[in-house]
């Protein structure tokens, strides 16, 4: 492998040029092709110093936040192939991923009501379903608060390169904004069903998302360099805030993990 892909710097370096790129409306169906290379010799901890490289330069969010979504487009099967250990169960980030395991049979389970709502919107029956389940789908703001009020200012302390932290927070409230829409629109007497199938349709993409990101990228960065024992003590403050699906109950100073969904 050439040197330019065998170490972080070039690879950065060379992130960067593919990152234009894609800002620049190059073509994402030519651009693996063109830098095969580069693409299959990504790892995870380039992500995010890349993107706290990217942070730095002032981009405007939205501006940088579908630059990155095209650019991980093109790099999400490199991530996805990349040799990954999950967090041991009884560990802070082990609940982390379990709401977001729980949080994926929500998202399952919704998925046939909202094909059987675009066959039929006039069915008021499944309109309510969905609504009283986009409800508690609503539920995962704790969790995007536990991050961002607790694991983020730790990330802060621990890690030099935590800019990303910024652009994930930027997505939880894009997941809020669209939850909110969603809930809205079927919570009307009668639902505009085009702009419906949108919103949902974004927000599903913004939650799978965000979940991947989370746990092939942010988590795998965090568990190479910040140690259980700081991670296990954010338990007690997390229970305060509540996980959405997935509650621990600590015993002994560990997590007891119990079901909520």
């Amino acid at each position: 492998m050439p040197e330019a892909f065998s170490n972080r710097a070039g690879r950065l370096k060379k992130l960067n040029v593919l990152f234009n790129e894609v800002m620049e409306g190059a073509d994402l169906n030519q651009l693996p092709n063109e830098n095969k290379q580069l693409i299959e010799s990504c790892v995870p901890a380039d992500i995010v110093w890349l993107i706290d490289n990217l942070v730095s330069k002032k981009i405007a969010m939205d501006d940088l936040k579908a630059g990155i979504n095209k650019l991980m487009s093109l790099l999400h099967s490199s991530i996805d192939n990349h040799p990954y250990s999950p967090p041991a169960n009884d560990s802070y980030l082990g609940c982390l991923v379990e709401n977001n395991f729980l949080l994926d049979e929500k998202l399952q389970k919704i998925t046939p009501l909202l094909q059987r709502f675009e066959e039929h919107p006039e069915d008021v029956e499944t309109k309510y379903d969905l609504l009283i389940l986009f409800k508690d789908l609503e539920r995962v703001n704790r969790y995007y608060q536990i991050k961002e009020n607790i694991l983020f200012p730790e990330i802060e302390k621990f890690i030099e390169k935590h800019r990303c932290i910024s652009v994930m927070g930027s997505f939880h409230n894009d997941v809020r904004e669209k939850m909110k829409e969603t809930i809205a629109e079927l919570s009307g007497e009668k639902v505009n069903y085009s702009y419906f199938k949108k919103v949902s349709a974004e927000l599903f993409f913004l939650m799978y998302t965000l979940k991947f990101r989370e746990e092939r990228i942010l988590y795998a960065f965090i568990q190479d360099t910040i140690s259980d024992e700081v991670l296990n003590s954010l338990f007690d403050e997390s229970l305060e805030i509540g996980s959405p699906f997935f509650q621990p109950k600590k015993k002994d100073g560990k997590s007891n993990l119990i079901s909520l969904n």
